[in-house]
């Protein structure tokens, strides 16, 4: 959509209206999509489940489906790239997850003010502006705006039952947002879902309710999370691919990992293929780094748990069985999040309250020996900069 600034800011239109964006459909063609590809990296770096963007708010489905017009059957002579994606993630052994975007601008295009981002509270004078930037001639009826929602309410109930019916078992369903009618069971309801995708996991972004919580950019919360969560952000600083965006410190991101592992979060990290359907090569550069990175430390963030509630210790830290796990997390300067924001390692201390004198502490990577001081069921550990790395390193502490 056109953000208020695209059409006030400098006095000039935008570069290009929603309507010639929807038009830039006929010009998608990945040839080179390779999902097989993308989640065998995604496995070897250690991640067990994924999910696909299969129709996100601009409405275009990456299925050919029988419901609306704006899919992979009018664009792309039928090609499925959910089957591809599906198949890929069992043949990697992946959880299947599939996003869904109940809103759809395509579909509202008429019905829609395109003077985004507040415009239209900020500027009660300016008119609502229709999918080619013009003013909008009239408002439509109540009729038609009735008719338009229940037209609304058949397609997105028709694709998400398409989805849950063509690809055999779907792990994860991952809707984001609300329908622009008052309940997302107008739609279709939870039960409906379940019924044909028996242990499925939904997340509560259209009904409200679901298996987990969801966290999205920023994981606001130092409590451990008392069900199912997830967090979930981005390598660059955006969802779709960005030429040339610059990708995130792998320390930045390994540190929201082991900070979400911490308060029993999943951490979902997104990425953008390219318009051909490639992983730039940064992106398997970076998976690489996470990898040998899970060779070393996965046991740390595997199958653990948060610190039983006697516990706790002054950086992120899980538990497994007799063993607790310590993160010592990189620090960037200024709020950053790039590898020109690292700060050096340096020499860190960290304690461990609530847990009896322990049998060993090392760090995990090269198994070096650490000193230490146990007192009054307090253990004090001290790392120096010389164990250190620019990731996140784990110091293993076994009782």
């Amino acid at each position: 959509m056109i953000r208020e600034s695209d059409y006030n800011l400098d006095g000039k239109p935008p570069a290009i209206t929603p309507n010639e964006y929807f038009a830039m459909a006929k010009d998608f063609h990945p040839q080179k999509y390779e999902p097989d590809k993308w989640l065998k990296a995604a496995k070897q770096a250690g991640f067990t489940y994924a999910v696909l963007t299969a129709r996100h708010h601009e409405g275009f489905a990456l299925w050919p489906s029988a419901f609306g017009d704006f899919n992979t059957k009018n664009y792309m002579g039928g090609r499925d790239l959910v089957k591809d994606f599906v198949e890929a993630a069992r043949r990697n052994r992946l959880k299947v997850g599939l996003y869904y975007s109940p809103p759809d601008w395509y579909f509202d295009r008429e019905y829609l003010n395109f003077l985004y981002g507040g415009g239209a509270n900020n500027n009660p004078d300016l008119p609502p502006l229709g999918p080619d930037l013009k003013p909008i001639a009239s408002e439509k009826s109540a009729e038609e705006k009735a008719r338009h929602q229940e037209e609304y309410s058949r397609m997105v109930k028709g694709q998400v039952e398409e989805l849950l019916t063509r690809y055999g078992k779907i792990d994860l369903l991952w809707f984001d947002g609300r329908p622009p009618i008052p309940n997302g069971n107008r739609v279709i309801t939870i039960e409906r879902i379940r019924e044909l995708q028996p242990g499925i996991v939904i997340n509560p972004r259209l009904h409200g309710k679901g298996d987990f919580v969801t966290y999205e950019r920023n994981l606001n919360t130092d409590k451990i999370a008392g069900g199912w969560a997830e967090f979930c952000n981005t390598w660059t600083n955006s969802w779709p691919h960005v030429a040339e965006a610059e990708f995130r410190a792998n320390g930045f991101v390994l540190g929201q990992l082991v900070r979400a592992r911490s308060l029993g979060v999943n951490y979902l990290l997104g990425v953008g293929p390219m318009a051909t359907g490639e992983f730039t090569p940064e992106i398997y550069q970076n998976m690489a780094v996470v990898q040998s990175w899970m060779n070393v430390n996965g046991r740390s963030v595997r199958a653990t748990r948060p610190l039983p509630r006697d516990e706790s210790a002054s950086v992120p830290a899980t538990s497994a069985d007799r063993v607790r796990y310590l993160f010592l997390v990189p620090q960037f300067k200024d709020g950053g999040a790039y590898e020109k924001d690292l700060l050096p390692p340096g020499d860190e201390t960290v304690t461990l309250r609530g847990v009896a004198k322990p049998r060993a502490v090392t760090m995990l990577r090269g198994k070096a020996s650490l000193k230490y001081e146990h007192a009054d069921r307090s253990l004090t550990i001290h790392v120096p900069a010389a164990l250190r790395t620019r990731l996140v390193d784990v110091v293993g502490v076994q009782f």
